[in-house]
């Protein structure tokens, strides 16, 4: 071993940080461990931290959620996208459900002006990965599916889940979240699939989501399509785990008093976590936050935390952006936004039906099995080459209904935010969703 790499090993075992993941769709921690740092309390300086984004807005009229409260509320009404030429943004909000403090849902359209009368428009109903939402984060349409489709003069339409009305300051109370199950979530995307048939005047739509939102939009399918589903979009979430396979999600200790994932990580507070991306993205070629500089800036160090979480196999299972597959301060960026919470209740580390859906009365997975509609379904490769057999999953998930039309990509050495954000997802995804949405609604 030359003296350089003696010294960068004793270096690295002198640091011992590790890398923390909070599920998929999560943000990023690192766990500092240094004993010359734990001398002092860690991020004590107040520059270090920032406010994080505020959540999404409750129109003044469901400001007082009641029962009675079941129709919708604009809240915004065509207003332009900024950079994007022609398309317009409309968002409604309802309450639902027990008609809490955080009990809203909303839907964003997006859809080119000239197209929003014409009756032969395809209509996409799209649901986001856990910790995500429907707000325009980068108004780029190489980096927004949303956008892309809308520009192939696809009518889109994404789904605001109750998490993105929770504030991203520190909550005390979380029990709201305990009735917030995957069902009471597939409920909430029924209701809003209702109201973008009726708004958009279009009965027959496409439906699909990223992630666990692909797990909703099977769900929902599979339980509320009458018919009026003209095809199914998986991008990297699945519903079933094959015969052969044990279930990726494992048990977490009881917590009888907390119902949320939140996140924040010990040694490093969230608003610390938003301060971080923050400089990263004002800086990208500053020096990294390690106590003893490691990396040769902000950028590459994080693309290289990303390869590295352990959640997804070590292996470029969560982006490959240190690959060329994604350009990290768009990640940043996306991080940025991630709504805090999520009910603990849905465990996002992996998905099992018998937990998820444990004690409900309808059989989801006879539907989803007898489900038959066109499938188009896409997965990362990298987690598969850790040992976790997550593309088996979607694949598996795509064939395993009664659609006579089912088509599934393998995009190997892609993570799994590079199938949403990565720097060739316009090309290898949302031109192939395009053109697939654009196909079927011209030959059902």
């Amino acid at each position: 071993m030359s003296r350089a790499c003696g010294w960068a090993s004793c270096r690295w075992r002198d640091l011992r940080w590790t890398l923390c993941w909070w599920g998929v769709g999560g943000a990023l921690a690192l766990t500092l461990a240094c004993g010359a740092t734990q001398a002092k309390k860690p991020f004590s300086d107040p520059r270090l931290y920032a406010d994080p984004p505020p959540p999404a807005q409750v129109p003044a009229t469901l400001s007082v959620p009641t029962a009675g409260a079941a129709d919708w509320a604009v809240t915004v009404a065509e207003r332009a996208i900024a950079g994007t030429s022609g398309l317009v943004e409309s968002v409604w909000t309802r309450a639902r459900p027990p008609y809490g403090q955080y009990d809203y849902i909303a839907v964003h359209r997006i859809v080119s002006r000239a197209l929003l009368q014409s009756p032969n428009r395809p209509v996409f109903f799209f649901l986001p990965g856990a910790h995500m939402h429907g707000e325009v984060i980068i108004p780029d349409p190489r980096y927004d599916l949303r956008l892309y489709l809308a520009h192939c003069g696809i009518d889109t339409w994404t789904l605001d889940y109750r998490t993105h009305f929770v504030p991203r300051e520190q909550i005390f109370d979380s029990h709201f979240m305990q009735s917030w199950t995957v069902e009471a979530f597939v409920e909430d995307a029924a209701v809003a699939a209702d109201f973008v048939r009726r708004t958009s005047g279009i009965q027959e739509i496409f439906v699909g989501g990223y992630s666990r939102g692909a797990t909703f939009a099977a769900l929902m399918a599979a339980r509320y399509g009458r018919g009026d589903i003209l095809g199914l979009v998986l991008l990297d979430g699945y519903v079933l785990d094959p015969p052969d396979e044990e279930p990726l999600y494992r048990e977490r200790p009881e917590t009888p008093t907390w119902f949320a994932d939140d996140l924040e990580r010990r040694y490093v507070p969230y608003r610390r976590w938003i301060k971080m991306l923050q400089d990263t993205l004002a800086d990208p070629d500053g020096p990294d936050f390690l106590p003893v500089h490691v990396f040769a800036n902000r950028a590459e160090a994080l693309a290289h935390f990303l390869y590295v979480s352990p959640m997804f196999g070590a292996q470029g299972g969560l982006s490959n952006a240190k690959g060329g597959y994604a350009d990290v301060l768009v990640l940043a960026r996306i991080f940025l936004h991630e709504d805090r919470y999520w009910p603990r209740v849905q465990n996002h580390g992996g998905f099992s039906l018998k937990r998820h859906l444990a004690g409900v009365a309808f059989d989801y997975e006879k539907a989803f099995t007898q489900l038959n509609v066109p499938i188009l379904a896409f997965a990362s490769g990298n987690m598969n080459k850790a040992g976790i057999p997550w593309a088996e999953r979607v694949e598996y998930t795509a064939r395993g209904t009664a659609a006579k039309e089912t088509e599934f990509h393998l995009l190997e050495d892609w993570g799994h935010l590079d199938v949403m954000f990565g720097t060739a997802a316009a090309q290898k995804v949302f031109q192939p969703i395009c053109e697939w949405i654009v196909g079927k609604s011209l030959h059902p």
